[in-house]
């Protein structure tokens, strides 16, 4: 993505978001744009061919989101302002606005063995800590890590896999 659909994608999204005066409009409102994202995956190639006219994507926008008028309005911008093969980062950036409204961020913790449910509460309560903001983490396995955690959140990398100490390890002993 160029540097211009980056900053299409923020200002739309930012667009969007400043819709609703209230946290729970901002959670229907991002519910409604990831319903209407899914709901017209199905028709993704119709909805980006240059065969189809606007005309006909507008319509086929109202058909599918008859229950959610507003979104289909914005996705209606979006295909009037020829943006809409944006929709799925703008819906992305949309739910990074409604955590950042909601006080909320995410993590992705990745460990070599599946961690119980105590570890993933105690895990968020540690980053929880260290950002000083709620955390919601999600939680995958990877047995090449050989033990320990990776923990990625605002973009850092908080690395303590045993993978992770002996390629640093490695490293110290090679320079």
């Amino acid at each position: 993505m160029n540097s211009s659909d980056r900053l299409a994608v923020q200002r739309y999204a930012a667009a969007y978001n400043d819709l609703s005066a209230t946290n729970e409009q901002a959670q229907r409102r991002a519910q409604d744009l990831r319903a209407a994202q899914e709901a017209l995956s199905s028709v993704r190639e119709v909805m980006t061919s240059p065969r189809v006219t606007a005309r006909q994507k507008k319509q086929a926008v109202r058909a599918a989101l008859s229950q959610a008028p507003e979104t289909a309005s914005f996705v209606e911008l979006l295909i009037d302002a020829k943006r809409y093969p944006l929709l799925d980062a703008v819906t992305r950036r949309v739910g990074e606005l409604l955590d950042e409204r909601m006080g909320i961020l995410r993590a992705e913790v990745v460990s070599a063995r599946a961690l119980s449910p105590e570890q993933k509460k105690q895990t968020q309560e540690a980053l929880s800590a260290r950002y000083g903001a709620k955390v919601e983490a999600s939680f995958s396995v990877d047995p090449t890590l050989l033990g320990g955690l990776k923990m990625t959140c605002r973009g850092e990398l908080i690395d303590g896999s045993l993978q992770g100490r002996l390629m640093k390890l490695q490293e110290e002993l090679t320079h």
